[in-house]
Formats: C-alpha cells, structure tokens, sequence
C-alpha cells in the first residue's frame, strides 16, 4: 500500500489491494482520535491531502467520518477504522500486520494521551485474535513500556535511528525485535539481532533492487512498496 499505489496511503482499499498481490500484509500507520478510537493515517495532520484540518486527536470517530482523501478528487476515499477494517476481514489470524504508532496528541499531558493509546490498543487486541500477527512499532521507549505493562503478550518493535541504539533498547526493554530503514542495517547486524532471538523488520524498501538487497539479509520482515515484484521474486527463489 506504499506510495506508488494508486489509492491513498492507509485506506482499506489500498491495504486490501496488497493482499491481493500475495503480500502476508501490511503496515498500518496509527492514530488517536479524540473518543479513543484508532485511525489509520500517516501525516501529523490532516491538512494536506483531506478536506478537514488539524490533527485526528482533535476529532472523534463521528466527526472523521466525513473525511475525504483529496488526492484522488475524482474518487471517494475515506479514511479507516482499525476496528471496522480487522472485523471485515476473513481469517484474520493468516495475515500479518505491523502497527506503526503515530503519536501526534493534543492539549493534553504526553502521559495521559499515551495511557488513552495504550488502553484503545489493549482493546483491539482483546478483541480480535492477533496476539501472533498483528505487531507494534514505536520510536518512543516510554509508549512501549506502557503497552507492555498492559498487555505482555504483544510483540513490540523499536523503531530507532541506528542500529546500536535499536539493540540496546530492544534487549533492555526485552522486546520482540527493532524495525529499521533497509539503509541503515547490513547482513552481519540483521545475524546479530537473530542471535539474541530478536526480530528484523526492514523498512524503506521501494523498487526491485532494494528488494533484492533486503531479502539477502535476511529479515523477518520486508515493509515494501514494490510488492509485486517482491512476491515474485520470493516465490522464484
């Protein structure tokens, strides 16, 4: 569902035309709204490409509804619930999802919004069988130590800058693994993390030669965007 896809980032239409191809799933980038529902949408605001302004925290579930992507004038693009899109799935336990956390709060203190993300998440996740498919990515230590205290059983990833300090974090914290751009882990590091029983997710990976390259290290998982290729080129070798 990357950017050269011709629906809009993060709308049910373009995660489930992934699917399609072949791909085991997808990266979801993940928000808050003001009634604690969870939002797929990527921008820290809503300025750019919706007919709406300001942030996903400053509206509930009710008030999103009415929001349209405007890249695609012509067509009609909503932006998607967590909650409704896992329900509409069939068999969802086969399909593998990364949460990527968006954090982008209101008024509030950090702490309070984290508390309110947490809980919305621990929710979806009691109510849907996804313990096993369905991961977590943040670049904030103190979110994950929060999902973490709520709900254990969650695989958690670090989303850091380098490499070092993705590891350390990730073996101090005993997280599930690190997801880290394609460009800024190589082959021996990617053997590292596996020999501390962490998991790779790499991330940045857009045309056929950085599929090639991200597949001979050895991840666990490859977020890309060129995905027919990528399928192809698993299925082939």
């Amino acid at each position: 569902m990357g950017y050269s896809n011709l629906y809009p980032t993060n709308t049910a239409e373009s995660i489930l035309k992934c699917l399609g191809k072949g791909a085991d799933g997808s990266e979801i980038d993940i928000q808050l709204t003001a009634d604690n529902q969870l939002v797929a949408f990527h921008n820290a605001t809503l300025n750019e490409n919706t007919n709406f302004t300001g942030k996903i925290r400053d509206y509930s579930w009710n008030q999103l509804k009415d929001v349209r992507y405007t890249s695609t004038a012509q067509l009609n693009y909503k932006l998607m619930n967590l909650s409704e899109f896992l329900s509409s799935l069939d068999g969802i336990e086969n399909y593998t999802f990364t949460l990527d956390i968006k954090l982008n709060k209101g008024a509030e203190e950090t702490t309070e919004y984290i508390d309110d993300f947490t809980d919305a998440l621990d929710e979806i996740y009691s109510a849907f069988p996804i313990e096993n498919s369905v991961f977590i990515e943040s670049q904030n230590e103190y979110f994950l130590q929060e999902m973490q205290s709520k709900n254990e059983q969650i695989k958690l990833y670090i989303y850091p800058q380098k490499f070092e300090s993705g590891l350390s974090i990730a073996m101090n914290l005993g997280l599930h693994g690190i997801s880290i751009s394609n460009d800024r882990i190589n082959t021996v590091q990617v053997n590292l993390a596996h020999s501390m029983n962490l998991f790779v997710t790499v991330w940045g990976v857009n045309n056929r030669s950085s599929n090639i390259d991200a597949v001979q290290k050895n991840p666990d998982m490859i977020q890309t965007d060129a995905v027919n290729h990528l399928v192809r080129y698993l299925k082939n070798n």
